[in-house]
């Protein structure tokens, strides 16, 4: 499939020009809202309607004194994040919490269960059962890898388990009734996407997204919407999960042929970095944008700079250069509870699902099972936590994100920064 390439620094003026303007509360200013024409929300997504009944193990992971969460994340395999940053972060807003306002939760403490699921789709299932069955965990979580958070939502579906994940595909979660997207799923995303490469003036667009069916539907809607807005689609493939350099450079190689001046990406922060490299390599440089999250993170800019300069990718999270003014007890919980550590972007978006979680667990109210806790959320209360955009459920639609936050790579400081203001998604 093919990429796009986005002009970066008048990106963002020509976002606000070209699109309705709103309030919100975070970075002040305006922010974008884009139609979302109805891709990867709504749908048959939710359990059925009705309130759910408690099943056999309903109150399993809850004690008068614990909650457990499992939380699952490819830190081999796919990106070059060491797992120690997950072991840290999972615990911070936990740590803050427990700290801040002990009676929360009807004074339970929080137990943060972290397993790799190694970029496996079948280890993801496995760890996920681990986690429950082993850990006691009440509901589990999916932090990034489409292919293992489809796969173990689907486990975590048949056992009648919450299971939440940032958004990503709709393929094979869609009428998964405990399945629930913390944030825009890459459909959703796509609208703004093709709005970036519409307001930055370019018309070739390469696509690129790796071999799996879980990205069927992303594509299929990308190109839908590209073509629909006269772009010309120069390249479109599909590239391996495991792609080695030489496969790069062949991808690479065409996307210069094809006088590629954007590139739209589906692909894990290896690939990614092994498909910038070679283009730099090659004189090509141009604009990659895509869908969140993980070759968003600094951890790519860290391993990838100079040659992922022109990266531009959306997020649910905005990153540390403005976390201060959206969420400022963030940096002085890290650096109080870290052990030392430096606050990063990891622990960022685990403080965002981890505070979603508690506003979750308070909505629930004392009688805490995973029956109450998913009819809860699906009753259409808004949870906004601060850093992600705020959620709503519905019993029939369980892709309840409202925005993402536009990422820019800044080589100079070998980190993402954050491109402008919220950009919302018109329902």
């Amino acid at each position: 499939m093919s990429h796009r390439r986005l002009v970066p620094a008048v990106l963002v003026v020509a976002l606000l020009v070209a699109a309705a303007c709103g309030q919100k509360s975070g970075v002040e200013g305006t922010e974008t809202a884009v139609a979302a024409d109805g891709g990867g929300g709504g749908g048959d997504t939710g359990g059925g309607g009705g309130e759910r009944e408690p099943g056999e193990n309903d109150t399993a992971g809850i004690t008068d004194t614990e909650i457990v969460i499992g939380i699952h994340a490819p830190v081999t395999g796919a990106s070059p994040i060491p797992q120690e940053t997950f072991d840290i972060g999972k615990d911070i807003f936990w740590n803050f919490l427990a700290a801040t306002n002990p009676e929360a939760l009807g004074g339970r403490t929080v137990r943060v269960v972290f397993r790799d699921d190694e970029f496996n789709p079948n280890r993801a299932v496995q760890v996920c059962r681990e986690m429950v069955e082993e850990e006691g965990a009440f509901l589990l979580v999916g932090a990034a890898g489409a292919d293992q958070i489809t796969a173990c939502a689907q486990y975590a579906d048949e056992n009648d388990i919450p299971y939440l994940s940032l958004g990503v595909n709709t393929e094979g979660l869609e009428g998964l009734g405990t399945y629930f997207a913390a944030s825009l799923t890459y459909e959703q995303q796509n609208a703004i996407v093709i709005d970036q490469i519409e307001a930055a003036g370019a018309e070739k667009v390469g696509v690129v997204v790796i071999d799996t069916p879980s990205f069927n539907g992303a594509h299929d809607d990308f190109v839908d919407r590209a073509e629909e807005a006269g772009l010309d689609l120069v390249v479109d493939d599909v590239i391996s999960k495991t792609a080695g350099e030489s496969e790069a450079a062949a991808e690479a190689q065409e996307l210069k042929n094809a006088d590629a001046e954007i590139v739209y990406v589906l692909l894990p922060p290896t690939v990614y970095l092994s498909l910038a490299a070679a283009g730099r390599n090659q004189s090509f440089e141009p604009v990659f944008v895509g869908p969140g999250v993980t070759n968003g993170l600094n951890a790519v800019t860290r391993f990838g700079c100079p040659n992922v300069a022109n990266g531009q990718f959306l997020s649910p999270f905005p990153e540390l250069d403005v976390i201060n003014e959206i969420e400022p007890d963030y940096i002085p919980a890290y650096e109080q509870f870290g052990g030392g550590t430096t606050p990063d972007d990891i622990g960022l978006a685990l403080w965002g699902l981890n505070e979603t979680l508690f506003l979750m667990f308070e909505a629930t109210g004392p009688e805490l099972g995973r029956a109450a806790f998913m009819n809860a959320i699906e009753a259409g209360e808004t949870f906004e936590a601060g850093i992600f955009p705020p959620i709503t459920y519905s019993t029939d639609d369980h892709f309840g994100g409202s925005g993402a936050y536009l990422l820019a790579a800044d080589c100079s400081i070998d980190q993402y920064t954050t491109d402008g203001e919220l950009i919302e998604v018109d329902d």
